[in-house]
This record gives C-alpha cells, sequence and structure tokens, in this order.
C-alpha cells in the first residue's frame, strides 16, 4: 500500500531575514513531533504488477515479468511475490479432469486427513516442498484448460526466475512464490510462500529485546508468509493480477532462506494427524480402512455408528474378533447442528439462537452398547473385554469435537444379553 502523501514542506526563513523573536516570560514551546513514521518503521508499498497476458506452458515467465515491473522502477530490496499458478502454466503442470485424483495421490507426500463435503471427498496432503494443503495445491480456478498442479521444487523454481530477473533488471531483488492456504484453528484463507530465494524467509528476533527492555527468546518471524499475505491484498483470483511487488522492507533481502524451511515436518510436527485419525492409527486402522469424517460435525448417532465400526476392526494380522456390539436403547434426539462453517463464511446469527441444551441424564438412564462374546471360553471374555475397550477409546474420539450423550458400554453373558456381566 502506498505511504499517505505528504504536505510539502515549506523552506525556512534564512536567519539574516527573521525578525527578532518578541521578549517572554513563558517557557519555550516543545519542538514539534517529527512527522512520518518512528525510527525504524519504513513505509511499505505493495504495488500490482500489470500488464502480463495468459501464460502458456514454455512461457519465458523472467522476460515477461521482467518488462512489467520495468515500469515500477524496480530496485534493489524490492520483493517479487508472484502465484504459484502462473509458474505451474509455464512449466506445462496441467491434468485432464478425470486424472485430477490419481494426479493429486500421485504427487502426495502422505494423507493427512480426508473429509467429505456434501458429496465431494476433500484430501488433506502434505506435498513434498513441506506445507499441508487441501488437495495438494491442485486449482481448477483460472484454469480453463484443466487442473493445475503445483511445482514439485517451488525454491528452485524461485531461484531460476530469480536469476531471470536479476540479469535482466540488474538488480538485487527477492521472490516468492505463494499460494492460497487456509491455516489450522482459523477460519478463511490467506496467501502463504511456497518458494522463496533471495529473501530472508525467517527473521530470529531472539537476543534481541522488545519495546519494554525485555529480552526476546522465542520469536522468530515469517517474514515470507507475510509479504505473501499482504501481496495477495492487489492480487487475488478475480482481478488478473498474478504478481505484485513490496517494497520498502530493506531486510527482507539480507538473507537467502528457502521456503522449505518455514513447514514443521516430522518430528517437529505438533498436528501430524487430526484427533479422530490419530486414534484411529492407534487402534491399528490402515489409511485404508480409516472412515471419511465430514468437514461439519455429524450427528450423535452417526457418530456412534462410527465408533461402533471402528472398534470392530481387527488390528492387521490379527485374527478376526469373536465378539460382537450392538447398541440396545436409542439415542437422544440430537440439537440442530450449528452452521457448516467449512467454506469459510462464518456464521451471522441469522439462524436465531441457540437450542436450550437437554438435561444431563443419568447412568442409569444412559443409551447402552452391549457387548457379546462369542462363547464362554476364557479367550472368548478376554474379546469381549478388548472390544469393550476399543469400543470405549473410539467413543472417546468421537467426543473430542462435541461429548456425546452418556453411553454405557457393558459385556453380557451370550446366552442372556439383557443381564450385562
Amino acid at each position: 500500500m502506498s505511504p499517505t502523501p505528504q504536505h510539502p514542506q515549506v523552506a525556512p526563513i534564512p536567519a539574516s531575514h527573521a525578525a527578532p523573536p518578541a521578549p517572554s516570560s513563558s517557557p519555550p514551546a516543545a519542538p514539534p513531533a517529527p512527522s512520518g513514521p518512528p525510527p525504524g518503521q519504513g513505509a511499505v508499498q505493495i504495488l500490482p504488477v500489470r500488464g502480463i497476458g495468459e501464460i502458456r506452458e514454455g512461457d519465458d515467465l523472467a522476460t515477461m515479468l521482467a518488462d512489467a515491473i520495468r515500469g515500477l522502477d524496480a530496485r534493489d530490496g524490492d520483493v517479487l511475490c508472484v502465484s504459484t499458478k502462473i509458474v505451474s502454466k509455464a512449466l506445462g503442470l496441467r491434468v485432464s479432469p478425470h486424472e485430477r485424483d490419481a494426479a493429486i495421490e500421485a504427487s502426495a507426500v502422505r494423507t493427512v486427513a480426508r473429509r467429505r463435503h456434501t458429496h465431494v471427498v476433500t484430501s488433506i496432503l502434505q506435498i513434498p516442498s513441506g506445507p499441508v494443503m487441501a488437495a495438494a495445491g491442485a486449482d481448477s480456478s483460472n484454469a480453463p484448460d484443466g487442473p493445475l498442479l503445483l511445482p514439485e521444487d517451488p525454491d528452485a523454481c524461485a531461484q531460476q526466475l530469480r536469476e531471470g530477473l536479476v540479469s535482466a533488471l540488474d538488480v538485487r531483488i527477492g521472490v516468492l512464490l505463494t499460494d492460497t492456504s487456509s491455516r489450522i484453528w482459523r477460519v478463511g484463507v490467506g496467501d502463504i510462500a511456497l518458494g522463496a530465494s533471495g529473501v530472508a524467509s525467517l527473521q530470529d528476533l531472539r537476543g534481541g529485546v522488545d519495546a519494554d527492555g525485555r529480552p526476546l527468546t522465542v520469536t522468530v518471524r515469517n517474514l515470507a508468509d507475510e509479504l505473501a499475505a499482504a501481496s495477495d491484498l492487489v492480487k487475488g483470483k478475480s482481478s488478473g493480477v498474478p504478481a505484485a511487488l513490496v517494497r520498502g522492507l530493506s531486510e527482507a533481502t539480507t538473507e537467502d532462506v528457502p521456503a522449505r524451511d518455514l513447514s514443521r515436518t516430522g518430528s517437529e510436527d505438533w498436528f501430524r494427524r487430526p484427533s479422530l485419525e490419530s486414534v484411529w492409527v492407534a487402534l491399528g486402522l490402515t489409511p485404508e480402512q480409516e472412515p471419511i469424517a465430514r468437514m461439519s460435525l455429524e450427528p450423535v448417532a452417526e457418530r456412534v455408528q462410527r465408533a461402533l465400526a471402528v472398534a470392530s476392526l481387527p488390528r492387521p494380522g490379527d485374527p478376526i474378533r469373536a465378539a460382537t456390539a450392538r447398541l440396545l436403547e436409542p439415542l437422544p434426539t440430537p440439537a440442530p447442528s450449528p452452521p457448516d462453517r467449512s467454506d469459510g463464511i462464518p456464521s451471522t446469527g441469522a439462524a436465531g439462537p441457540l437450542p436450550a441444551m437437554p438435561p444431563e441424564k443419568t447412568a442409569s438412564e444412559a443409551a447402552r452398547i452391549v457387548v457379546t462374546p462369542a462363547g464362554t471360553e476364557p479367550a472368548d471374555w478376554i474379546a469381549a473385554g478388548e472390544l469393550a475397550e476399543r469400543l470405549r477409546t473410539a467413543l472417546g474420539a468421537e467426543g473430542l469435537g462435541e461429548p456425546l450423550p452418556p453411553l454405557s458400554v457393558e459385556i453380557a453373558h451370550p446366552e442372556s444379553q439383557e443381564d450385562p456381566r
């Protein structure tokens, strides 16, 4: 964003022509506060890069971008933020619509989660460069010739693009490749940096002090993502502006930190799987056995039935469990589901106040899940006990998003299911 224009300053009158000050008994007035940003904080500009036509496979992207930013007087320290989509177009990373799902799966390192929204299943996947993204970042918007995949090494693409720009413009410029992504615990999307070259993507502020003089011990600033998000204010999907030049941050190009360093992977990944999937892994489910939860919370009955199905699956290599489980009493009628915010649109409250919660059931009123062993041998009772514990674990996972009503898991004698052991 351009700085607010300042009024022209009037030159001071030369001392030889100034009138002598009138005598006064009052103390001299304090000098006026300096205008403009505080020391160390310069104005930042975000300049849209216009005039770039539709990118085709094989286009010389560096030359096209250099021609477009010459009119912006590119200078040392500028950072060019480029939508990764036009890099994918230039590289020809298109697939036909019917090959999209297979191509997404082949391009991913691992599956983090799968979620169902109406009749569509969205896979949350880790891509080779580190980030975790919906559909591995594949995108069909502004791609009339077919869905676009992300480049496997965005840092290398950013470096190649930067080398071409530096050669063409003779300025020391940084380059970020950006893409839209959602963020954990946040609604909506914003741009992040997928590739970086010539940019201090991470700024380690540890060892410095804050405004009150207290030492900074943990602060590492993600400058690359901040620049990417800021650049999207003048780019966006509908404006036809695939790049923006960020100016005014002299520290942005003092180091060269790749975007790969921005992702927490491996042992540093605190949220490797969501809560449901983490429990399913602990119960021994394989990726092929894992159910697909909805994006929004399911009704109670659906979650309980999923827990029954998950608990009944044997671990790989184990024999089929010699016990069964079934729900005896019907579950209470659920309250209306909250608005589905999976599309990133917050609730407006138009649906009226939330309904009152039903009173808490006592243990004697709880719905009952009865586990029945296949026989009366010790091994049968052991299998029933194992299934009961797996059920309690699976039900506990289903209650993490929203508590389930009271449920009793009991083991019954095979000849009398109504008389729990």
